[in-house]
């Protein structure tokens, strides 16, 4: 089932029910749509404005970039949760099952990379909402700062699913290098959310 297309109160059951998914990484998905949706109407109400007509490149670069960020997330939702629920199965199975043996690897790998392209859309999405800093109506200021907590959290929550993974990496080096891009990524996330926060006025 394709998460963006479900109604958001079945969504939600589904998140409160007794299965594996969707779960963490599915709502890390949807924050991060939630996110580009409110940038965007930061830019909708900022349309048309004299104040910013200077500026109405930017607010088309970024519309744009926010609306395919937010058909990303929603995929992204949706593949986390298929992701898990294969490495759910297979993890139900007898170590030296066959159909296990074959299928582990990739699905950790998918289990995994998932997240972190969550973590990295996150932070275009962050720098995006950054670069509408003084360009975008001031009376939405604080639907930019809540555009920014909501990909900041996204990021968080994607960083906890993807460590969740990481032990199950058999090659070490691969294991200490996805940890540092982990670590890179959410550093940066925090540091233009903070921007944000500071710029607005909310902090």
């Amino acid at each position: 089932m394709n998460i963006g297309d479900q109604k958001i109160s079945d969504f939600l059951e589904s998140l409160a029910s007794k299965e594996p998914t969707p779960g963490g990484g599915a709502t890390s998905g949807l924050l991060a749509a939630l996110a580009t949706s409110l940038g965007n109407m930061v830019l909708a109400y900022t349309h048309g404005k004299v104040k910013y007509a200077d500026h109405q490149s930017l607010h088309g670069d970024c519309k744009n970039f926010l609306h395919a960020a937010r058909d990303e997330s929603l995929a992204l939702a949706t593949a986390d949760a298929k992701a898990y629920g294969t490495l759910n199965d297979l993890w139900k199975l007898e170590k030296e099952d066959p159909l296990r043996l074959e299928g582990w690897d990739d699905a950790v790998k998918q289990a995994t990379a998932v997240p972190i392209r969550t973590i990295e859309l996150c932070n275009h999405i962050l720098t995006t909402l950054e670069t509408m800093l003084g360009k975008t109506n001031k009376m939405l200021d604080s639907d930019l700062v809540t555009a920014s907590i909501l990909a900041k959290s996204s990021a968080e929550i994607a960083a906890v699913t993807a460590r969740i993974n990481l032990p199950l990496i058999s090659d070490h080096e691969r294991t200490s290098e996805l940890e540092k891009t982990i670590q890179s990524l959410i550093a940066s996330c925090e540091t233009i959310a903070r921007s944000i926060d500071e710029a607005c006025g909310a902090v």
